[in-house]
């Protein structure tokens, strides 16, 4: 599966698989926690605070990215 591309709060560029996603919640507004089924320290699931409503994110999460022909 493809990786579906973000900006972060800090303007970078984040990668997530849709398929390592375990929730995403609202954190304020404009800002989507991304939560992945990956532990990081102390066995908490990594988070990303990422740009866009939660309703774009879930779309662009559960939508199939669009390929081009080489």
């Amino acid at each position: 599966m493809a990786l579906i591309d973000f900006k972060n709060t800090h303007n970078q560029s984040v990668y997530v698989n849709p398929a390592h996603v375990a929730y995403i919640a609202v954190f304020e507004e404009n800002v989507t926690i991304i939560a992945l089924a990956v532990t990081g320290a102390g066995g908490k699931p990594v988070a990303l605070y990422v740009r866009g409503d939660i309703d774009h994110v879930h779309h662009r999460l559960s939508t199939p990215p669009i390929r081009h022909a080489a």
